[in-house]
């Protein structure tokens, strides 16, 4: 059995072996060849299937540690002295954390950990910082919030946020707010938005007011109320009408309405637990519906009832669903 086998006995390469399919898995971009290839590599041994046993059991330690103290903690782990080892002997995570190297400070999965607000995946989070700014940070997301007496800056590193501007009046003067992404700055200008890291990609709703979208290599645009556009570095995509049931999420609902099974199953894999695929040969079956985001099991079994499908899931870790 895996939880009784010798944790001492594993190689580092094996460990950080787990913790790089780890950071793939977290990604957002797995493909069928890289679910393929990491179901071999875990059938290869038991000590490939402890290795990620372990890095598991990492994640579930991060995810206890308070907020604002494992963003401390985790951002001073790049040199460790004694002093700080025994902050993280305390934590219970300094174990797992030598093991698997330091070297992945800059991964998606450590943004994920360190940043000051987060979410796991299926999670949602509501907060109001002291400027009277709301967000709400759907699954799998990621920010840090950075006030300053002449600025605000929310930096998004992974996932979604809706946000509501506010006032900032106790400030004294008026402190301007930047949303940083990978694409670049979005800059509001008293509004209510919404941002989705896709990939090196972003995407931008604006419900309310208007928004201004700074690509760091390309020229800006300006994005009013019910419009919406995706950005890289470089560019900014044609504006379009911005679809009322991709904030659906922010009321704890999934919409689909005439959608391929293909494209709900990959918006549906952002809040299950483990890896959720659907074979190509049932992407093109049509899924309609209001789905509650609380409980994605319940979600797949009614797919399975509806439509001419079935749920396989293997090792309790990933789900395919193919046509019956």
């Amino acid at each position: 059995m895996i939880e009784s086998a010798n944790t001492a006995d594993l190689s580092q390469d094996i460990l950080h072996r787990a913790m790089e399919w780890q950071v793939t898995l977290w990604s957002g971009e797995v493909s069928p060849q890289d679910m393929r290839a990491f179901e071999c590599w875990l059938q290869v041994s038991q000590q490939h299937q402890l290795a990620w046993h372990k890095v598991q059991q990492v994640n579930q330690q991060l995810g206890q540690v308070p907020d604002q103290l494992a963003s401390r903690v985790l951002r001073q782990t790049a040199v460790v002295d004694h002093r700080r080892r025994q902050l993280l002997v305390g934590l219970g995570i300094i174990g797992s954390l030598g093991a698997l190297g330091f070297g992945v400070s800059q991964s998606p999965q450590w943004q994920m950990a360190s940043a000051d607000y987060r979410t796991g995946r299926g999670q949602r989070r509501e907060l109001i910082l002291p400027d009277g700014t709301q967000l709400m940070l759907n699954t799998a997301s990621a920010m840090d919030v950075v006030f300053s007496a002449d600025s605000r800056r929310l930096i998004l590193y992974r996932g979604e946020v809706q946000i509501v501007t506010g006032a900032d009046t106790g400030a004294g003067i008026a402190r301007p707010l930047w949303v940083e992404t990978a694409a670049g700055v979005v800059r509001p200008i008293g509004t209510q938005f919404t941002l989705r890291q896709c990939g090196k990609d972003v995407k931008v709703d604006v419900a309310e007011g208007a928004v201004e979208l700074l690509p760091k290599q390309g020229q800006g645009i300006r994005l009013e109320a019910g419009q919406a556009a995706q950005f890289s570095r470089q560019q900014v995509s044609s504006i379009q009408t911005a679809v009322a049931t991709d904030s659906a999420w922010t009321r704890g609902l999934l919409i689909a309405e005439q959608q391929r099974l293909g494209d709900f199953i990959a918006n549906l894999s952002r809040y299950h637990t483990g890896i959720l695929r659907c074979d190509p040969a049932a992407a093109d079956l049509i899924v309609s519906g209001v789905y509650l985001l609380k409980d994605t099991h319940s979600i797949l079994r009614t797919l399975e009832q509806v439509l001419p499908v079935r749920v396989d899931t293997r090792l309790g870790y990933w789900t395919t669903l193919s046509l019956r």
